[in-house]
């Protein structure tokens, strides 16, 4: 059980039910970003970096996966 208590989308004030709704609705949100929306400017950052991350880059779909990988493996974390 978590500490902090995710907001659920059925729970949640509109502000973050329009941002739950432009990443995928209410059946695609990870619990980080259910965590990261109880404070409004912590899930604006999560998305900054998620959509620099993921929507603007300039590697390849392939090259970013392998880098994933590397960084996993290089901190013996699972993946």
């Amino acid at each position: 059980m978590s500490r902090v208590r995710p907001v659920e989308y059925e729970d949640a004030s509109p502000e973050i039910r329009a941002l739950y709704d432009a990443f995928g609705g209410p059946d695609a949100q990870l619990n980080v970003r259910k965590i990261l929306a109880n404070h409004r400017d912590f899930l604006d950052a999560f998305d900054a970096l998620v959509r620099g991350l993921y929507l603007r880059n300039s590697l390849a779909p392939r090259l970013r996966e392998l880098a994933y990988l590397r960084s996993s493996q290089l901190n013996r974390c699972h993946y």
